[in-house]
């Protein structure tokens, strides 16, 4: 499969400044909730000192986990293994054509003068070539058709004719009677691998829908965490310009109380940044591991991951009974479950038949040829125009004694097929429970969007009040230092509202992920659809966006898809 690079590496300049952004005509979404989330803007652009960096969107960084993923690509081909061995199961009833040829010389020494006719020792010259067809039906049919040619010579004196050449016609067929003699039967190890691909395509789509749940979530997560470090850069600089007007004023009216306060905040802030400093880079790594991709692996500390943002974020209206439905529908371990129940169910057919009586019909047919002079095609044709054929039938009956092991393992079957029932009701009532889960977390994200954004409203109100009166202040009384420590951590308070309400956004996004995957239509919700090739039993997954032209060092813009079912939440339902 040819690698796809979905990301490209843009070479920064040596000055980081105004000309980094006409180098690449980013996509620059607008502000979320106005001049509240003024930091929405600079997410798009680089925020480390790393001289290389790629911005992408969600859809981008799917495909290219869908492509390099070690972890997808190892479950697809797992699933291809159990599809191949159904192939190899089915091949049980193909017909297999035997080719044989021997020669031998025999040279014995005689005990019984009748054996030769006087002659010490018995040689025989002998030459065998046999060809034919062997198949078992799918009702237990054994059949056996074949064609014998040879030549053979002997020194005894009853040996007539002399240099014989001889041909012989065999069939062979047997037939189980009773149970064992039904296609359910002797189809049941195929059943048994179409079950277990089945099984095996269920826990794959489980495997890829968690892999994509984890990208998502570290997609959104190194958003979530770009968007703190700009707000953490942000009130450093308000801090060290509070800080540069006191040393202005510290001639005149600022005392070493206020100077410590303010450098104070100024240390802890910086502490705070490069703390987030190193959660981002950690975050890339995360999300660069999880992809797999051999180039963004490679890049290490070279590369900044630039993740884009949409302005809009999808309302999902669900029922729970709805979503509780659908997760029973969709969810693969319920599916798996049932698969697992189906292979119980054929086991207890299987040991019922198995403890029924064996009987078995046996019939055997000939043709034959002799003559002399090694005159072998003489003797083909005379096998089918001289004499008659040679016929032989008969019946077998087999029982075990008390048939305890038989007995035995029915109960096991069926014992088997309980504990396989109450791990699909274990997997419903999980599914269940998962999908409630998850309609909470996605109702509270909603919930707490608007309220964060109401918190953040007044913090931002309070400090903007607060530094009106620092600035207005005189400094000739004690309580400037108060008005001060109020407005810093008024600047604090408004810096956590911003922190937590781009948090809201994320969790808001992730818990719709959550809720996707928690119902098995999250693969369905990201347009990706597994396909298998008929040729070789290989996975594949398709998606609308692998079909356009890719080229490798292109910034590639491949917007979100909208879904049917959703709707755009408007910002102003905040305001």
């Amino acid at each position: 499969m040819q690698v796809l690079v979905a990301l490209a590496f843009v070479a920064l300049s040596t000055d980081r400044g105004g000309s980094l952004a006409d180098e690449v005509d980013l996509i620059v979404p607008e502000s979320d909730d106005g001049s509240l989330a003024w930091w929405t803007p600079e997410t798009t652009k680089p925020l480390l000192d790393r001289p290389q960096w790629v911005a992408f969107d969600l859809q981008t960084i799917l495909l290219d986990t869908l492509i390099n993923s070690p972890r997808i690509q190892g479950v697809s081909r797992q699933t291809s293994i159990a599809l191949e061995r159904i192939v190899q199961q089915d091949a049980a009833f193909d017909p297999n054509v035997l080719l044989e040829s021997r020669g031998g010389r025999k040279n014995d020494p005689v005990g019984n003068v009748l054996t030769t006719g006087g002659p010490p020792r018995l040689l025989e010259d002998s030459f065998t070539a046999r060809a034919g067809v062997e198949q078992t039906g799918r009702r237990g049919t054994a059949m056996n058709l074949s064609q014998e040619l040879g030549t053979l010579n002997s020194n005894s004196q009853f040996f007539s004719p002399n240099n014989q050449g001889n041909a012989r016609l065999n069939l062979s067929l047997t037939q189980p009677l009773l149970g064992r003699g039904g296609q359910v039967y002797n189809e049941r190890l195929l059943t048994q691998a179409r079950i277990d691909g089945r099984l095996s395509w269920q826990e794959m789509r489980g495997e890829v829908e968690q892999q994509i749940a984890d990208v998502v979530s570290a997609y959104w997560q190194l958003y979530e965490l770009r968007c703190h470090l700009i707000q953490a850069r942000g009130l450093l600089e308000q801090s060290r310009a509070i800080e540069t007007v006191l040393l202005a004023r510290q001639e005149f009216d600022v005392g070493n109380i206020e100077m410590a306060k303010a450098r104070g905040r100024v240390a802890k802030r910086l502490d705070r940044v490069v703390q987030l400093q190193a959660e981002v880079k950690k975050q890339q790594v995360r999300l660069a591991r999880l992809v797999g991709s051999d180039e963004l692996i490679g890049a290490g500390d070279t590369l900044e991951l630039i993740p884009k943002t949409s302005v809009a974020f999808p309302k999902i209206q669900f029922e729970l009974r709805e979503a509780v439905l659908q997760g029973v529908e969709n969810r693969p371990e319920v599916r798996a479950a049932a698969m697992a129940m189906e292979s119980a169910a054929l086991s207890i057919h299987v040991t019922r038949t198995e403890l029924v009586p064996e009987l078995t019909a046996v019939i055997d047919g000939y043709l034959a040829g002799l003559n002399g002079q090694y005159g072998v095609f003489n003797s083909f044709a005379d096998q089918f125009s001289t004499g008659g054929p040679g016929l032989s039938g008969g019946l077998r009956y087999d029982l075990p004694y008390g048939r305890r092991a038989a007995r035995s393992r029915v109960r096991e079957a069926n014992h088997r097929y309980q504990q396989k029932s109450q791990e699909l009701r274990e997997a419903i009532q999980l599914t269940r429970a998962e999908v409630e889960i998850a309609m909470v977390n996605v109702n509270t994200s909603l919930d707490q969007r608007a309220t964060k954004s109401k918190v953040l409203e007044t913090a931002s109100e309070e400090e903007t009040i607060l530094t009106m009166r620092w600035e207005m202040m005189a400094g000739d009384g004690g309580n400037v230092g108060v008005v001060l420590e109020n407005l810093l951590d008024a600047q604090q308070r408004r810096s956590e509202a911003e922190r937590e309400f781009s948090s809201s956004q994320s969790q808001y996004l992730t818990s719709i992920v959550e809720l996707q995957r928690a119902m098995g239509t999250l693969l369905r919700y990201e347009n990706i659809e597994p396909i298998q090739t008929p040729c070789d039993n290989t996975i594949e997954f398709t998606h609308p966006h692998l079909s356009m032209p890719l080229e490798g060092l292109n910034v590639i813009d491949s917007p979100s898809l909208p879904r049917p079912d959703d709707q755009m939440i408007d910002e102003e339902e905040f305001q």
